[in-house]
């Protein structure tokens, strides 16, 4: 029988081979040997991270519905007329009409520091069908948008999936919803009120309304001779390098209000305050469950190695080391789980964006926001030394006689 003299003497002459793992340090070996283990807990904890950040970037995106349209437009100024409410609280608030139009453009337009003012109306015409309509059958109306100037002079404002905008008096621009339901393209012919249009292009204008993706868009002349308005309009956008004074120069003008995007924001917020508040308590658990799940995750690792600490002290490993190694295994886990969860969001984001959102006509519904995302990044990795370097450290300090006596 081979002794233990003789099995070191052959270990010292090479007779025995160690294995390479062997001769790294204790911390690359104690994570090698639990690879499968770390591995469960990256994907598991990325999971969690991943549905909540997708959570996260959907209650952001919700945020911006209210506004997100006046800030992207670019427009510096919105008019409407005195008493008129662009951001509607109630059904009976509407922007109201700006009399004399025609004037008024060319006024806004004349003042030193504009460079492009876009007048805008919404309204309904009737969509017309080949051959005679019957009495039961109900008129099919189409939301339309009279324009006067050119909304590209406005950067942002104008929105172009396909095509261009409408040049002559015959052509229109779909809304990409309107033009999906409708199963209208680039080149078809619509009729509206006893006139056929062609489809010069589909897209939208940004900072008319909420349902602008529904919307089509014509000359404002061509509007008003089918829908019988006269000479007005319910919103102005303005593009100007001199905010401030175009402002007092255009309310010394008549009875208007004149907003800019933030102050438009501000409304917005003030009357949504009861959903936001509902939103950020929303991200609040989500954050919260996100970090109890990576806490309960390590917390339970280190829980079932707490014999394995006491043997480790029994047989001379500093308790630094133990630790040390502890916190970098947390670390990791946090660290891997943070990205595997950032991809898991922002596939399930971009499937959101790409179907469900395009399906109901807004440009997002997922919107990734890196700061919450920082902030469950670092919830995680705080939660996760916590969790697993604190456990350990009153696991070393038992007596580990009374641990393995327990085993």
């Amino acid at each position: 029988m081979t002794t233990w003299a003789t099995a070191a003497a052959n270990a010292r002459a090479g007779a025995i081979r160690v294995p390479w793992s062997a001769r790294l340090p204790y911390p690359a070996r104690d994570a090698l040997r639990r690879w499968r283990g770390l591995v469960g807990m990256m994907i598991g904890v990325g999971i969690a991270l991943g549905i909540g950040m997708a959570i996260i970037g959907i209650t952001s995106a919700s945020l911006d519905l209210y506004t997100a349209d006046y800030r992207q437009s670019a427009a510096d100024l919105y008019v409407i007329t005195e008493g008129g409410k662009l951001i509607a609280a109630l059904p009976s608030d509407v922007p109201g009409n700006i009399k004399h139009a025609r004037a008024i453009l060319s006024q806004i337009r004349a003042i030193s520091g504009v460079q492009a003012a876009v007048g805008t109306i919404t309204g309904s015409l009737e969509r017309g069908r080949e051959g005679p309509r019957r009495a039961d059958v109900p008129a099919e109306l189409i939301a339309a948008v009279g324009v006067d100037g050119d909304p590209g002079a406005i950067p942002g404002a104008l929105l172009l999936h396909e095509g261009r905008w409408p040049r002559r008096s015959d052509e229109v621009m779909l809304g990409s919803k309107l033009s999906r339901e409708k199963q209208l393209r680039v080149g078809d012919s619509i009729r509206l009120s006893g006139r056929d249009f062609a489809v010069s292009g589909v897209g939208r204008l940004r900072g008319i309304g909420f349902s602008s993706d529904s919307m089509a868009y014509m000359d404002l002349d061509t509007f008003r001779q089918r829908a019988e308005v006269s000479d007005q309009v319910n919103l102005v956008l303005i593009e100007t390098d001199r905010p401030s004074s175009v402002r007092t120069r255009v309310q010394e003008m008549g009875t208007f209000s004149v907003w800019d995007p933030n102050e438009l924001a501000q409304q917005a917020y003030e009357l949504n305050a009861s959903s936001i508040i509902m939103n950020y308590v929303l991200i609040a658990l989500t954050l919260a469950i996100a970090g109890l799940f990576v806490s309960n995750m390590l917390l339970r690792a280190v829980a079932e190695r707490r014999i394995e600490f006491a043997t480790l002290r029994a047989i001379g490993v500093p308790r630094r080391t133990v630790l040390l190694t502890i916190a970098a295994q947390a670390i990791l886990v946090s660290v891997a789980a943070g990205l595997i969860g950032i991809g898991i969001s922002t596939i399930l984001g971009t499937l959101i964006n790409v179907t469900i959102a395009a399906q109901f006509g807004f440009e997002s519904l997922y919107n990734a926001d890196p700061t919450l995302f920082a902030a469950v990044f670092l919830l995680a990795l705080g939660l996760g030394l916590i969790s697993g370097v604190y456990p350990a450290r009153e696991a070393m300090r038992v007596d580990p006689a009374l641990v393995l006596r327990e085993a």
